[in-house]
């Protein structure tokens, strides 16, 4: 969803440079923080089993996908001018995870701001092992898998006689851009892509207001704590969608609307970018909302510093 062309005439000379080297920074340092950050999660037998973490893990692991197959991609695309590798396997696998599994993310994001609703106001709705299968594990295998299964089939299944070139973003693009039928284009840009972004913010606002409200009926309960992560944990990776694809959006449903050329010259060079940047930011997002990881953060450093005083000069064990 955020790839783009790697011309752009309105842009100042330095900034395509400049972008590479934020993006690359950016991927070099959030890859450890995903590492660390499902270490805690997978390794945590209380973490692993919170039943809020469980929509956190995949958005996690979609976003890593992203961050470490899709952003790449662009970023050498846009050094080179063409696309490197050049197969049909390499580009199939990234118009994939460009699309379904970028919407698949966004759709996740929309539901785990949706079920803090449940797990926070009404957890009796996940009081019961079949009460938890439904409104728990089955709509998040539903928000998982909903979009990238779409996107299996347009992208891996759907022929539509493309040709893939080396010189294109996403080696030319999928059928769904091609050929496909207007309305299917249309749900897609609507259903998939502006509606959960409109949405994350109305859940999350509407959470969080309703957590200011009855914060002092949810103090007398022994949940409160947990509440309390869970709203901020929330609360920091929507914000992190909101500002980073809402501008986008705006400019989408302007354009749409009969504008066609309004934020046309910011759109290829900045707002397109900006929806990639969330996938390098949401696992730093999950660590400060998480006061235990970090605690185990300060003691890894805490242990180097230490093994660094033992051993000042010894390079080798």
């Amino acid at each position: 969803m955020g790839n783009f062309p790697s011309q752009q005439s309105n842009v100042p000379h330095f900034w395509p440079k400049m972008e590479f080297s934020l993006f690359l920074s950016g991927i070099i340092f959030s890859i450890p923080c995903y590492l660390f950050v499902f270490y805690h999660l997978l390794n945590e037998k209380t973490a692993r089993q919170s039943l809020h973490n469980h929509v956190i893990l995949i958005l996690l692991f979609y976003n890593f996908l992203i961050v470490i197959f899709d952003l790449p991609m662009t970023l050498n695309f846009n050094r080179l001018g063409y696309v490197s590798p050049f197969n049909q396997t390499a580009c199939l696998i990234w118009q994939f995870v460009d699309n379904g599994i970028w919407y698949g993310a966004l759709s996740l994001m929309f539901w785990a701001s949706f079920e803090r609703h449940i797990l926070v106001f009404h957890t009796n709705l996940v009081s019961t092992t079949r009460r938890r299968l439904f409104f728990h594990y089955i709509l998040l295998i539903f928000f998982s898998l909903y979009t990238p299964m779409i996107y299996v089939y347009l992208v891996f299944i759907q022929s539509c006689g493309q040709i893939y070139t080396e010189t294109a973003i996403l080696c030319g693009g999928i059928c769904l851009y091609i050929d496909a039928p207007v309305w299917l284009q249309l749900y897609d840009s609507y259903i998939d892509y502006i509606l959960p972004i409109l949405l994350i913010p109305i859940c999350s606002i509407t959470l969080l207001c309703r957590f200011l409200r009855q914060k002092q009926r949810l103090q007398q309960n022994v949940t409160w704590r947990q509440c309390r992560k869970m709203i901020i944990q929330i609360t920091l990776i929507s914000t992190v969608y909101m500002i980073f694809d809402i501008p986008a959006v705006i400019v989408f449903i302007v354009q749409v609307s009969g504008y066609s050329t309004f934020g046309s010259d910011i759109w290829s060079p900045y707002l397109a970018r900006m929806t990639l940047v969330p996938s390098l930011i949401i696992p730093f997002a999950t660590l400060l909302a998480l006061p235990k990881l970090k605690g185990k953060l300060r003691n890894l450093c805490s242990w180097k510093y230490n093994q660094r005083a033992v051993f000042p000069g010894s390079t080798t064990n």
